[in-house]
């Protein structure tokens, strides 16, 4: 009976040439330079932001619902559109 190949076992990743893809990959994805990179830095951390605010509306409107019970209503959610001009 065959061996069944197993993706949990490091020799037959090796043997694939998977790692050999990921790298393959990675050296062909484009490259961002100059202020395009500035742009997609402040989206990130904006996004990041907005998550991290969102997060904290999460955890207060639970303990407002804790505290008045289900009258309370749902606080709303931010995106990062609502932050930029």
């Amino acid at each position: 009976m065959p061996d069944k190949k197993s993706y949990m076992n490091k020799s037959n990743l090796i043997n694939e040439g998977f790692f050999k893809k990921i790298s393959k990959f990675l050296k062909n994805r484009p490259k961002v330079k100059g202020k395009e990179k500035l742009g997609i830095l402040k989206t990130i951390r904006l996004a990041l932001g907005v998550s991290g605010i969102n997060n904290e509306l999460d955890n207060l409107d639970k303990l407002l619902k804790k505290r008045f019970g289900n009258d309370y209503p749902n606080l709303p959610k931010f995106t990062p559109d609502d932050f930029v001009k």
